[in-house]
């Protein structure tokens, strides 16, 4: 108990260590499924619940960025993943097709020789 009150004292003293940030755990299984499931307040992007990951999975710096930035990071990676995808499926199509042995030897003259033997 004395560890809990010192860790306490010192985060409170290190304007750094306040995060708007909360772990809360439960006693029983039922109460954590309540709180996981029910909307806390009327503005969602306030209070968001959900399953705690694993302490080793938690990336601590990343806990500070705000709810509305994240949201943010999301859409431009849809983004970003969208053109990624639109324009590397006509180029790779392109040499798919090149790649056929037939059709090597349709666009690429001098290989003819080389694909009879």
């Amino acid at each position: 108990m004395m560890q809990i009150e010192a860790e306490r004292i010192r985060v409170l003293k290190d304007p750094k260590a306040v995060l708007p940030v909360a772990f809360v755990s439960f006693r029983g299984r039922w109460g954590a499924a309540v709180a996981a499931q029910t909307q806390q307040t009327r503005n969602p992007t306030i209070w968001l619940t959900q399953w705690a990951p694993e302490p080793g999975d938690v990336y601590w710096p990343n806990l500070s960025i705000p709810f509305v930035e994240i949201t943010i990071r999301r859409h431009v990676m849809a983004i970003a993943l969208f053109f990624l995808v639109f324009f590397f499926i006509i180029p790779i199509t392109f040499v798919q097709s090149l790649a056929n042995m037939d059709n090597l030897s349709d666009t690429i003259y001098f290989l003819r020789p080389v694909l009879k033997l």
